[in-house]
C-alpha cells in the first residue's frame, strides 16, 4: 500500500491564505475602532475635519471649501474665508458712502458745511489782514516781464485773462 501525502507546499499556501485573512480582519477591526473613537472624540468624521492654517481674519476652509471661523474673528478678507455677515456689512457701508456722495453732489457744497458756516468762512477771509508785498527790485521786474512774455507765447488765450485767473490756471494762490 502506498501512502499519499499532501505536499508541504499546499499546507503552507493554505496557512498563508488563512493567516492573511485573519490579519486583514484584525487590521479592519482596528481601523473601525480607531475611526469610531475619532468620531466620538471629535464630534465629526476625519474627512469633515477642517484643514489648513487660519487667514488674517482668523478663519480657514477645509478641502471641500467649507469655511470655519473661531470665536475671535474679524472681517477684512474679501474673497477669502470670512465670518458670516461681513459681506452684508461691506454692502451697507458702500450704500452709506454712495448716499453721502450723492447728497454732496446734489447740494453743490462739501459734505458737512452748511450755508451759515460757508458765509462765516468767507467773512473771516475778507477780514483777515493781507500781507504787504515787498517792493521788487529792477532785476526782479525784468525777470517777471520775461516770464510773462514766455507764458503768453505758450498760452495766447492768457492775454484776455486777469492776473487772478492766470494764477488760478497755474495753480497759484
Amino acid at each position: 500500500m502506498t501512502c499519499v501525502k499532501t505536499p508541504p507546499v499546499v499546507k503552507s499556501a493554505r496557512g498563508f491564505w488563512v493567516g492573511s485573512f485573519v490579519a486583514a480582519v484584525v487590521v479592519w477591526a482596528a481601523a473601525f475602532v480607531a475611526g469610531g473613537a475619532a468620531f466620538v472624540a471629535g464630534g465629526a468624521t476625519a474627512s469633515a475635519a477642517p484643514e489648513g492654517s487660519p487667514n488674517a481674519c482668523g478663519c480657514y476652509s477645509d478641502g471641500t471649501g467649507a469655511c470655519y471661523c473661531g470665536k475671535k474673528t474679524k472681517c477684512g478678507c474679501p474673497g477669502e474665508c470670512e465670518p458670516k455677515g461681513c459681506e452684508e456689512k461691506r454692502q451697507k457701508q458702500l450704500e452709506k458712502e454712495i448716499a453721502a456722495e450723492t447728497k454732496k453732489a446734489t447740494s453743490g457744497q462739501p459734505a458737512g458745511k452748511s450755508k451759515a458756516k460757508e458765509k462765516d468762512d468767507s467773512e473771516a477771509a475778507a477780514e483777515a489782514p493781507k500781507k504787504k508785498a515787498k517792493p521788487m527790485s529792477a532785476s526782479q521786474k525784468k525777470e517777471l516781464a520775461k516770464l510773462l512774455d514766455a507764458y503768453l507765447a505758450e498760452h495766447p488765450e492768457g492775454r484776455s485773462q486777469t492776473i487772478t485767473e492766470v494764477r488760478g490756471t497755474l495753480g497759484g494762490e
